[in-house]
């Protein structure tokens, strides 16, 4: 049997020739004919046909079949039906064979058909992998054609599923470690499967027959040569972990053969084809996934031709993995405490995806506009191989950057329980609010939340936070009714993404999906009433949702300052309102820093694992007040006080102790919560803009098209300033992150 997952990888890579004599092989006995090729400067030969011979079946005139890789079908059928023309043939039929998967086949080839008075019938890359298995012959035209081109999955970690880059030198050991790790089942700890993967990773090569074997010195030193950092983790537990790999009662079989009178280990055959076999999957992943790019961009973007949607598809692949590079990075440096990196913004791994493809000038603002959009419903409504690639993402740079940056994070995982009290900041709630209506595999930030809740974590609602929440939704309202009513129906997708307030945002986004709110007042009410939004009952609405969706409890504002320092609150507010500019959102920010400390001395928390080991964290992404606590840290033994939702999400994906919830959560795990979308245009730059859209309501349908035209132009130019050549739509103001 020929694994689909096989055909798959194949398919994608083989060229013209290799892949017209896999199919002269392989559909004949499939389709019941045979065929000869037109030849001859008569027939037009095979240059005549864009290099692709084309085949005329024995004994029935007219009938035509050809094989091909061309990306776009159906210009390659339009121009091959011409050319049979033009050299006197009168085609009645083609049968057409093509290594690319085919969207809508039946309603392409009824186009056609219709189109050029010519019966057409595609077999496309999906038929190759349903039909491969039928018949021995089959696999053997499989066998001696395609099957070659995927030798290169039998070498460890040999899947690109990501890509070589300044930060990233050996990607492969990395993409297998991460296949090692995702088997981890209870069986194994956390150190000791990846010491158990870099060992396999460093045996590869070994041949007994050829008498190459490695001792455990050999394994450790070529492990560390690659990975320095890790030699803190595997050089005192190579030679136990390779024999415990050697036995037959290691989790799912010997791994390793142990010659014990030379004392050297080598990979056996079962190994080597199992690591074939993982590789094959993650290979296959990544080109369904790419399709799945390709798809959604012409259904965006019906007018591309199939070059342009390929180009955009290419480029959200690399952007999802520069900005999964960035978030694991970026983790690693606040582990590590190495200074603050921003959060991954999309808008950022898209320009050097751009750079990586080549694409420049006009071209790549369009590509640009499109690749966002694509990774946007990516994002926010992913299928179910998206949502596997972005996971596998996020695992497998979380653990290149923690072993390249943090090492002994990894036995912080092995040694933590589950049992944390987190203070959950406002950024995080209203993520959760923002995700109300879209799918609950999309939703990332209120399944992290319930994922945490379900591994025994307790969640705690402040008087603090839900004061700035509620504020936020009375201010998101006021924006909707200052410059949104009565134009809404004048929104385009350019517009709302530059909407300033993240739940008006959602709004737009969800308006039209089915199932999603019929105006703005049935939006909010789905938090509070609409009504009472400005009156008293909204709070305590707001309080009672809060905390029966997350299943949280709440403190007041006065349990807070019973825990928290006065001193040092009002210190870090002075020094915060500065970059705050509300006074109000300081000190609560400088309140619920200083109450984690506070918490934490009242329990009687210590942390003997590491700094990372105490109960009592603050989960928020804020990242302006750390610089005003370095001090408040310092009179703290140096702990940490904030738990970002990175360090929780790793936390329950290689920790031990989180297995069931890793099970129960497998198709709706959060693995891109970390990842940002956009920078925003400056917000007062985007009120002018919508200024102008309200007032051109009162205009002549003529005067507000063209007013609507200038509006697009002027969001047109601050887009390629911020994400092509990295300005601003006003060179006074910044361009700023919101979220």
């Amino acid at each position: 049997m020929v694994d689909p997952n096989l055909v798959e990888v194949a398919l994608e890579r083989v060229q013209g020739t290799i892949f017209e004599t896999f199919t002269n092989e392989f559909f004949p006995p499939l389709l019941g004919a045979d065929y000869s090729p037109l030849g001859g400067m008569h027939d037009g030969g095979a240059d005549g046909f864009g290099g692709d011979i084309v085949h005329e079946r024995l004994g029935r005139a007219g009938v035509f079949y050809q094989a091909s890789v061309q990306k776009d079908s159906k210009a390659k059928i339009r121009s091959t039906i011409a050319r049979l023309r033009d050299v006197g043939r009168k085609p009645t039929a083609l049968t057409y064979f093509t290594s690319q998967t085919v969207p809508f086949i039946d309603v392409l080839e009824d186009e056609l058909g219709q189109e050029l008075g010519v019966v057409i019938r595609i077999k496309d890359g999906s038929y190759i992998r349903a039909h491969v298995n039928d018949h021995q012959g089959l696999i053997a035209a499989f066998e001696r054609h395609l099957l070659p081109l995927t030798t290169f999955l039998s070498k460890v970690g040999a899947a690109t599923l990501i890509s070589a880059s300044r930060h990233v030198s050996s990607p492969a050991v990395f993409v297998f470690l991460r296949q090692e790790v995702d088997k981890m089942d209870g069986d194994l700890s956390l150190v000791n499967a990846i010491t158990d993967s870099l060992a396999l990773w460093a045996l590869e090569g070994t041949d007994p027959d050829a008498g190459i074997m490695m001792g455990s010195d050999e394994v450790t030193a070529k492990v560390t040569e690659v990975l320095p950092s890790a030699r803190s983790i595997v050089s005192r537990r190579m030679q136990k972990r390779l024999e415990a790999l050697s036995s037959k009662n290691y989790p799912g079989g010997r791994q390793a053969n142990f010659h014990r009178n030379d004392n050297k280990f080598v990979l056996p055959w079962e190994t080597r084809r199992r690591i074939t076999g993982e590789n094959q999957d993650d290979e296959a992943l990544r080109i369904r996934v790419l399709r799945s790019f390709e798809d959604r961009t012409s259904a965006q973007y019906p007018d591309f031709e199939p070059q342009m949607v390929d180009l955009v598809a290419n480029v959200v692949l690399r952007a999802m993995q520069f900005s999964f590079e960035q978030q694991g990075l970026e983790f690693a440096h606040f582990m590590s405490s190495e200074g603050n990196v921003e959060y991954p913004q999309m808008a950022d791994a898209v320009r050097d995806a751009l750079a990586a493809n080549n694409v420049s000038g006009d071209l790549s603002v369009q590509v640009a506009a499109a690749s966002l959009e694509v990774a946007r419903r990516c994002i926010y409504s992913g299928n179910h191989d998206e949502r596997e690639y972005l996971g596998r993402l996020a695992r497998t740079y979380s653990l290149l950057f923690t072993l390249n940056h943090e090492p002994r994070l990894v036995e912080y995982f092995e040694q933590m329980a589950s049992d944390f009290y987190l203070y959950v900041g406002t950024d995080m709630i209203l993520r959760a609010l923002s995700e109300r209506y879209l799918p609950v595999e999309s939703q990332m930030c209120r399944n992290m939340l319930l994922m945490a809740a379900q591994g025994n974590v307790k969640l705690v609602l402040t008087e603090p936070v839900l004061d700035e929440v509620l504020a936020h939704l009375r201010a998101s309202d006021r924006e909707f009714n200052n410059f949104y009513v009565g134009v809404e129906h004048r929104m385009t997708p350019e517009m709302v993404r530059e909407i300033p307030k993240l739940l008006v945002r959602a709004y737009f986004y969800n308006r039209s999906e089915e199932g999603g709110p019929r105006n703005w007042p049935a939006f909010v009410d789905q938090f509070c009433t609409h009504r009472e939004l400005f009156r008293g009952p909204a709070i305590e609405e707001l309080q009672r949702y809060l905390m029966a969706s997350f299943h949280m409890e709440y403190r007041s504002r006065s349990d807070l300052e019973k825990l928290a320092d006065p001193v040092s609150v009002k210190k870090i507010k002075d020094q915060l309102v500065s970059a705050k500019t509300d006074e109000r959102l300081a000190e609560n920010d400088a309140l619920l820093a200083s109450a984690v400390y506070g918490h934490r001395h009242r329990e009687g928390e210590s942390s003997n694992i590491s700094a990372f080991g105490y109960k009592t964290w603050w989960l928020t992404n804020e990242t302006t007040i750390l610089r005003f606590t370095k001090l408040l840290e310092l009179r703290n033994n140096g702990a940490r006080y904030m738990m970002r939702p990175d360090f929780l999400l790793n936390f329950f994906s290689f920790a031990p102790s989180t297995l069931e919830v890793r099970r129960t959560f497998a198709n709706v795990f959060p693995s891109t919560l970390g990842v940002q979308l956009s920078r925003r245009m400056d917000e007062k730059a985007f009120h002018k803009i919508m200024d102008e859209v309200k007032a051109a309501e009162g205009f002549e349908e003529g005067r507000r098209l063209a007013v609507m035209a200038s509006c697009a132009d002027k969001l047109k130019g601050d887009f390629e300033r911020r994400y092509i050549t990295g300005g601003s739509f006003d060179p006074d103001v910044p361009a700023r992150s919101v979220t």
